[in-house]
């Protein structure tokens, strides 16, 4: 299935859940663990100040608890940990819990190095509904040079070995997606990903490379990334015009991280926008926070700039079309 399509299918989603968005989020992201066993160029996490560690199970459930009470269609346990990092029977104890209380939708964000037999049998057990693999690379010279730490042929297999798994076994889930980061290392292999995926995989897609709050540029390996939104400018000739539309992620997405902190959007790596403490808060005080509905406030008036973290950012996503926004 195409990207466009994946794309079509998730307008769809957020026009229908839209109407709910107001009493919970359609989204939960969090980390079950801040740990990762990549180093990849592009990526901020080595610069993370917070400790690398797993979610409490006690808290972990209560925020189970809280997203069931809430009625939260999907679950995205991954923020900046590598969810494969975590030893399979500790892994199962966290899934036997979200699938034990209530009719969540798993999405896992994976590099795939670690998604083997043991893990991708638990996925398929416990229905998770999508996989996103990203791999940056159709070769693995540029795959590994970039995503460092890294296996490629290794995470091949994984990908592969899952899909059989699923298939011979007559589930429809996980659904798998194989995406790459289109920078400069990458450009030259689009053509060849999208050869070497389509018949495979469920979807295959590209993406842009976002700011992640400034982190990237002071590396030395910033020269080169393709930044969401410069790909059109480039073949238009035109400097993009300034965001002028709400960003969706405040009204459908909430984010904890490992600790416990929520913060106000996936891309605060660093924990420097706080908006949150499910120690002490329930998911419903956190969505409904002073902050939140503020930020939301700036959104709906194009004032989102205003905004010190959306100042900084160049991956704002617009509205689905009819999506419904509100304001404090």
């Amino acid at each position: 299935m195409s990207e466009v399509v994946f794309k079509f299918k998730q307008m769809a989603k957020d026009f229908v859940q839209s109407r709910y968005w107001p009493s919970r989020p359609q989204y939960v992201n969090f980390e079950i663990s801040a740990a990762c066993d990549a180093r990849c160029i592009h990526c901020p996490r080595h610069e993370m100040d917070r400790p690398m560690k797993a979610m409490a199970m006690p808290l972990f459930r209560r925020m189970i608890d809280d997203c069931a009470m809430l009625g939260v269609p999907y679950l995205c346990p991954n923020g900046y940990g590598e969810i494969c990092t975590i030893p399979v029977p500790q892994l199962s104890e966290y899934f036997d819990y979200m699938t034990s209380s209530g009719n969540f939708k798993i999405i896992i964000n994976t590099n795939g190095n670690r998604m083997d037999d043991d893990r991708a049998e638990m996925f398929i057990r416990h229905g998770v509904k999508l996989i996103n693999v990203t791999i940056d690379g159709a070769t693995a010279a540029t795959a590994e040079s970039i995503r460092r730490n890294l296996d490629f042929d290794r995470i091949e297999r994984n990908i592969k070995a899952l899909i059989d798994k699923r298939d011979r076994a007559g589930k429809k889930y996980p659904k798998i997606r194989v995406g790459m980061v289109v920078m400069e290392q990458t450009l030259p292999e689009v053509d060849l990903f999208f050869r070497r995926w389509e018949g495979i995989a469920d979807y295959v897609g590209m993406g842009g490379f976002s700011t992640r709050l400034m982190s990237v540029e002071k590396s030395d390996h910033s020269e080169g990334l393709v930044r969401i939104g410069e790909m059109a400018a480039q073949e238009s000739e035109v400097e993009s015009p300034p965001q002028a539309s709400a960003c969706v992620l405040p009204f459908r997405d909430l984010n904890i991280w490992a600790d416990g902190k929520a913060v106000l959007c996936c891309e605060d790596w660093n924990e420097e926008h706080v908006v949150g403490d499910l120690s002490s808060q329930s998911l419903k005080e956190i969505w409904n926070s002073p902050r939140m509905n503020e930020v939301r406030e700036l959104h709906m008036l194009n004032r989102g700039h205003e905004v010190e973290l959306c100042a900084k950012c160049n991956n704002w996503q617009s509205p689905s079309r009819m999506a419904r926004l509100w304001s404090s």
